[in-house]
């Protein structure tokens, strides 16, 4: 179990391989080279923020705490809107036009692929710009330097598979995705239902998703009411205040629950938490099939 006071975490300038202005407040990462590796934070835009159309080889939870994002036909995120963008799926272009705050969790998900940690992506973003120039969001590769290992024989590359071929040698090989599109959903319209057997505490549940059930729901708690929070996951404190194993808990309180692992969330105000769900490690394929070679087409020159 990991606690960590958002309040209290500095905001730094991220070392992106999008384009415009992105600061980030870190709060909570998982283990370097786990497939169940993962990484959670607030993301800070002041309103230039541009990624082109993509897709990933990890899943990622959205919620959106103020302004908006837009990602073109997958819809635009407004506070209170909570997305999960699942692996393989293509979205966006992503855009900002005004400052907003948006927690983030992205993890390694069903394929096994895992998930680089920000040290591993910072350091292969930086020897990158030996080759090439980021753009927009697109790696352009310099045509005059011969590329080293790990470095695309393509003239263009999505930034961060740019990045994620160089930091681990291979080319990246995407996963099938479970779902097409992005799934957002609009918290304020589902119905708030009485937690069976647990007083004075409600919950929305948003549901569970792909086969390794990954499952995100909203929990509110009366004053006095304590709640057993388990199951593998971040839960996210959005209001109110209390006490969780032995440690305070207010706006902005992040804790990380591994698998088996539970915590007592006592509220001593009325109080407001969201789990980002992570995937059951027990479910996730090991090593994904196809994750090993490469497509003839990833090691053609573009």
């Amino acid at each position: 179990m990991d606690i960590v006071q958002g309040d209290q975490q500095p905001i730094s300038e991220s070392s992106s391989v999008r384009e415009g202005t992105l600061r980030k407040t870190h709060l909570l990462a998982g283990t370097e080279g786990s497939p169940g590796n993962f990484r959670f934070g607030l993301g800070h835009q002041i309103g230039d923020f541009y990624s082109p159309r993509h897709h990933h080889n990890f899943d990622q939870w959205r919620f959106q705490l103020e302004g908006t994002a837009t990602f073109d036909k997958n819809g635009t995120m407004s506070p209170g809107t909570l997305g999960y963008f699942p692996e393989g799926a293509y979205y966006g272009p992503q855009a900002s036009k005004e400052a907003g705050i948006c927690a983030v969790v992205q993890f390694g998900g069903p394929s096994g692929s895992g998930y680089l940690s920000k040290e591993q992506v910072y350091a292969a973003a930086t020897a990158l710009r030996a080759f090439g120039r980021f753009e927009k969001g697109v790696f352009h590769r310099d045509l005059d330097v011969a590329p080293a290992p790990g470095v695309t024989r393509k003239k263009t590359l999505d930034s961060f598979q740019a990045t994620w071929e160089f930091a681990s040698k291979r080319p990246m090989t995407y996963p099938n995705p479970q779902y097409a599109d992005p799934i957002l959903m609009d918290t304020a319209n589902y119905r708030w239902m009485p937690l069976d057997g647990v007083p004075g505490v409600e919950e929305k549940s948003y549901g569970s998703f792909t086969d390794c059930k990954i499952r995100s729901a909203s929990y509110k708690l009366d004053p006095g009411a304590s709640f057993s929070a388990t199951g593998r996951g971040i839960y996210f404190v959005l209001s109110g205040g209390g006490s969780v194993a032995g440690e305070p808990f207010r706006r902005l309180t992040a804790v990380y629950l591994a698998s088996g692992e539970s915590a007592v969330f006592t509220a001593e105000e009325s109080s407001e938490m969201i789990l980002l769900g992570l995937p059951d490690i027990a479910r996730m394929r090991t090593p994904m099939p196809g994750l090993e070679s490469a497509d003839a087409e990833d090691l053609a020159e573009a």
